[in-house]
């Protein structure tokens, strides 16, 4: 056998034996965050969800906010969701609707009850608190981690459970972060830890999923924590009751039917 074609032998060898440990071993990076984002843990795709927000700040003061979101999936892993505020008194009444899209900046409306109708929130404000809970307009749309070129970082236990770790650095322009880090149970996909980064590298927050529950085939994480280093605050997020939806109308994620408050 010629040199040339010997080489041409372990070459193509080398190929297909590629080709075999991918398709039976670990996922690429972005395989994993497009798991993730069909896992939907936090019920932002295709649930109904009653929720409690409580948020602790520096000197130990909390607040409670309380919420209902109703949400399916459109052109996965996209999805449409509305919440709806039930309390404090003074937040009461006001909505929020998303409309996630693959061509630019998602779609998002708050409406407020005081002015009876619904107002655009803009790309640039997606860095902003949202209902003054440590979850910025940026988390709930995970576009930082949609958009993004990811690597798997290594592979470490988080608790008892195996976890690949990633390095993802969204590449929108508007992104909030300049590295998101996430450890991904291996065996359902569900993220146990972020850590979230701005762009001078500096930590800002931290979430820790906490308590989990399979409910109908699915994973939800019913018990997390938003840990805001800056400014020494965090939110703890409790999804108290969910039900996961199988077909959910169109018309619900309208401004038209957001103002039906």
């Amino acid at each position: 056998m010629t040199r040339c074609r010997l080489s041409i032998v372990l070459l193509t060898g080398f190929l297909l034996f590629s080709t075999t440990a991918r398709a039976g071993g670990t996922p690429t990076a972005r395989e994993i965050i497009d798991k993730v984002m069909d896992a939907d843990p936090w019920g932002l795709a295709g649930a109904e969800v009653k929720a409690r927000a409580i948020v602790r700040d520096s000197k130990g003061a909390t607040r409670e906010l309380s919420f209902l979101g109703r949400s399916k999936r459109h052109a996965p892993p996209l999805s449409k969701s509305v919440v709806r505020i039930l309390g404090p008194a003074d937040l009461a009444g006001t909505s929020f609707l998303q409309v996630q899209k693959s061509d630019g900046d998602d779609e998002r409306w708050l409406y407020l009850p005081d002015l009876k109708r619904a107002r655009r929130i803009a790309g640039n404000a997606r860095k902003n608190a949202f209902m003054g809970t440590d979850f910025s307009y940026a988390d709930i749309d995970r576009r930082d981690l949609r958009d993004s070129a990811a690597t798997i970082a290594g592979e470490e236990k988080i608790g008892k459970y195996d976890c690949w770790h990633l390095v993802a650095k969204p590449s929108a322009q508007d992104a909030q972060y300049g590295r998101i880090e996430i450890w991904v149970r291996k065996d359902n996909f569900v993220p146990l830890k972020w850590t979230m980064h701005g762009r001078s590298g500096v930590h800002l927050k931290t979430l820790l999923a906490e308590e989990l529950k399979r409910i109908e085939g699915r994973w939800f994480v019913t018990r997390s924590t938003m840990q805001n280093h800056q400014d020494e605050r965090s939110t703890a997020l409790y999804l108290d009751e969910i039900k996961p939806l199988a077909s959910v109308a169109d018309d619900e994620f309208t401004v038209r039917n957001l103002e039906k408050n």
